[in-house]
């Protein structure tokens, strides 16, 4: 016995042993710890990577302000959105367009053409505002107006930079369908499945497709879709936009 596990073959018997213990139990303790453990990890790796780029993007904003001042106050911006349990998390990107909706020149062009106004989501993932696998972060407005138990269970995991929707979905996506993907995630993630789902969104980047996975929900808010189709009236969407001003 002594002499096969010393052995090349007992040596690799014994790794491929270790191996598939510790994925059994990043599998069986994913939904718990393992998920936000990846989460910091691998968020904290990114950031230490792209650290030349956010200062870059410093170097470069400093620079517009100045040739251009009173345009805009802060580099940064700030979006409300709803996370895990509905809570109010408030998710951060580079400023590309000053009050009046116009695209701050070469740098907010430059920022939107390489998407990378959205760097600060991965300060986001790291203090756990975000995952980076997890349902649609919708506006508060748009909470509002989902009010059944079995809806509200796609709060039962923080919101992601990549959605699920990225396996199945397609430019003609509808509303109903992302709470429907979005609830199912909820209800049956775990280790392969975000495995899954990041090697889908990861294809999906290298084809060149970007979100159009999202289908409809990219386009508009939900609030503004009830509108449209006339199930809510025009008073409850105004009172609903009210919810997206508060302030971090």
């Amino acid at each position: 016995m002594e002499e096969l596990l010393n052995s090349p073959w007992g040596i690799a018997c014994i790794l491929a042993f270790d191996f598939f213990a510790i994925l059994m139990v990043v599998c069986l303790t994913y939904r718990w710890f393992f998920k936000r453990v990846f989460d910091v990890l691998v968020s904290a790796v990114c950031l230490a990577v792209t650290s030349p780029i956010f200062l870059a993007i410093v170097i470069r904003g400093k620079k517009f302000q100045k040739e251009n001042e009173g345009v805009i106050e802060s580099l940064m911006k700030t979006d409300a959105r709803l996370s895990r349990k509905e809570k109010v998390v408030f998710l951060h990107t580079y400023r590309t367009k000053d009050a009046d909706g116009q695209v701050l020149g070469r740098y907010g062009r430059w920022l939107e053409s390489t998407k990378l106004y959205k760097l600060p989501l991965l300060l986001d993932v790291f203090f756990g505002r975000l995952s980076f696998i997890g349902g649609k972060g919708l506006l508060p407005s748009e909470g509002k107006f989902i009010e059944s138990e079995v809806e509200k269970d796609r709060f039962l995991v923080r919101a992601g930079l990549i959605n699920p929707l990225v396996c199945v979905g397609d430019k003609e996506t509808t509303f109903e369908e992302m709470f429907l993907s979005d609830r199912k995630y909820a209800w049956q993630f775990g280790f392969f499945m975000d495995c899954k789902i990041f090697f889908a969104w990861l294809l999906n980047v290298i084809r060149g497709n970007g979100d159009y996975y999202m289908g409809e929900t990219r386009e508009i808010s939900y609030a503004k879709y009830l509108l449209e189709n006339e199930k809510i009236t025009q008073a409850d969407y105004d009172a609903s936009c009210e919810l997206d001003k508060i302030e971090e």
